[in-house]
């Protein structure tokens, strides 16, 4: 163990960044209305880990997608538990992150000089949305087709550019197989590629600048 040790601290130097993270406390007016952030950065590696655990069953077609989705949950082993960790904890990422956001601002959380924690935090907020409408429609059942429904449909009150968006999003005029694949491709590639990119940089930004005050 002593050699392991040695190695550890002659490459990656662990004890440095341990110590690190233990030297540092949260300062006094961090309160309530400043853990929504420290929930919404907990909730997020833990989709990373069991999100590829729940795809090798899936099927993102519209007639196919339910089947699988019952298979895991009652015959493959851990499947229940799997699907249920990455599913809970998906829900509340997102409902986390929408109070965060409007309370960084008001405390100067984006001003200078944290700028860099501002886009490294904004980057993965707007790829967390897609995230979790896409990730609801996966199962394809009901619910998942309305809300789908629902939240394509929402640029079509746009003049002009309303109803190619529309398509764009969908694949076609209306909700269907293309819409599945592509809801499927963002949900297993690029939504968590930025989330995965950004949310590690934004964790130490905000520990390098600090957590602003009330009078900043």
């Amino acid at each position: 163990m002593g050699k392991v040790y040695d190695r550890s601290e002659e490459r990656p130097e662990i004890q440095a960044i341990a110590d690190d993270i233990t030297s540092k406390y949260a300062p006094p007016h961090a309160n309530t209305p400043h853990r929504p952030g420290g929930i919404t950065s907990t909730c997020s590696p833990v989709q990373v880990a069991t999100g590829p655990a729940t795809t090798p069953h899936h099927r993102p077609t519209a007639t196919e997608a339910p089947g699988p989705v019952r298979y895991t949950m009652t015959e493959v082993n851990f499947g229940r538990l799997i699907r249920s960790v990455h599913r809970w904890p998906a829900s509340t990422m997102v409902s986390t992150m929408i109070p965060h956001a409007p309370r960084v601002h008001p405390t100067g959380g984006s001003k200078k000089p944290r700028e860099p924690t501002r886009v490294t935090g904004v980057t993965p907020a707007a790829s967390t949305v897609p995230l979790g409408a896409t990730g609801h429609s996966s199962p394809r059942d009901q619910i998942g087709h309305r809300a789908v429904k629902t939240a394509t449909g929402v640029p079509e009150a746009i003049p002009v550019i309303g109803s190619p968006s529309v398509e764009l999003s969908r694949g076609s005029v209306s909700v269907g197989q293309s819409t599945s694949t592509r809801s499927h491709s963002s949900h297993t590639s690029a939504s968590p590629l930025l989330t995965a990119a950004f949310t590690p940089m934004h964790f130490p930004t905000t520990r390098k600048q600090g957590i602003p005050g009330p009078s900043q």
